[in-house]
């Protein structure tokens, strides 16, 4: 069975991600793995805004206080329960995360902005070189952002190096939320630009590969300018996530050659990055 991996280090971030990654299981028809990085805590855990004023006092392990949290959650969503299983992640470096997540089908890793920078309980997990050497996804989730339906996504790419197997991957993943899929041609720094027919046809190739290709469409994007793009993708186009592949050009223009965003405050939006 497929599954939404998020990995709880008893911070406030990755429990506002970890509610995020109970709903997109639940919407995929996946199981939720949490995997525990254990840190004691001296004080009440902080609490999630549920619709049962539940407070829980006693001083406990982050990873309890968080199942327990995803389970009422889980029983108040309307629908079938979701499956959760915790693991405990506490002695894995960056390389044996990965060959965890690679041996467990995992679906969707979905972490926050805010982890990439940050100490994860004893060690720092580099999400980068997770990100490099596994099959899944990275979700990667603004502190502001609270899980929503996908009304349009981006993919953010040069259409002659467009991937059929992020376009399969994102029109089955999007699927229930019956989402707009868009290739936003982004012409690669010194190649030159396509024109439209060309860039058409080009499209339609790669659209027609995929399942659900209905729901495919393509922009043309002239400008190189971050800020720029970023805002037309975002405000003016009202994209919910945005698409990238690992080490791609546009990867760099917005994650940088590591995972940290370039420019945060331009990106108030989901970024799903593929890997390479």
């Amino acid at each position: 069975m497929k599954s939404v991996f998020v990995i709880n280090d008893n911070s406030v971030e990755t429990r506002h991600v970890a509610e995020s990654a109970l709903m997109m299981a639940k919407a995929i028809n996946a199981k939720l793995i949490i995997g525990n990085r254990l840190i004691k805590s001296s004080k009440p855990a902080l609490s999630f805004a549920f619709p049962h004023p539940e407070v829980f006092e006693d001083d406990t392990y982050g990873d309890d206080t968080l199942l327990r949290k995803l389970n009422l959650l889980n029983a108040t969503i309307k629908g079938e329960l979701t499956g959760i299983e915790e693991v405990d992640i506490s002695s894995m470096d960056s390389h044996k995360l990965a060959a965890f997540i690679n041996a467990h089908n995992v679906t969707l890793l979905m972490i926050s902005a805010e982890t990439v920078k940050a100490v994860s309980g004893r060690k720092l997990i580099d999400y980068q070189t997770v990100l490099n050497k596994i099959s899944a996804p990275i979700f990667l989730i603004p502190a502001s952002w609270s899980f929503k339906k996908f009304r349009s996504i981006t993919y953010i790419t040069d259409l002659r190096y467009c991937r059929t197997d992020v376009l399969g991957y994102l029109t089955k993943v999007t699927l229930p939320f019956k989402t707009s899929i868009y290739v936003g041609h982004m012409a690669a720094s010194g190649l030159p630009d396509l024109s439209p027919d060309f860039a058409r046809q080009l499209f339609y190739e790669a659209a027609r590969r995929c399942t659900h290709w209905e729901h495919l469409n393509f922009h043309h994007i002239p400008s190189k300018d971050i800020s720029t793009v970023a805002d037309v993708l975002i405000h003016g186009m009202r994209n919910d996530a945005l698409v990238l592949i690992n080490h791609s050009q546009h990867y760099h223009y917005f994650i940088g050659k590591q995972l940290m965003l370039n420019q945060p405050e331009l990106v108030n939006v989901p970024l799903l990055l593929y890997p390479h």
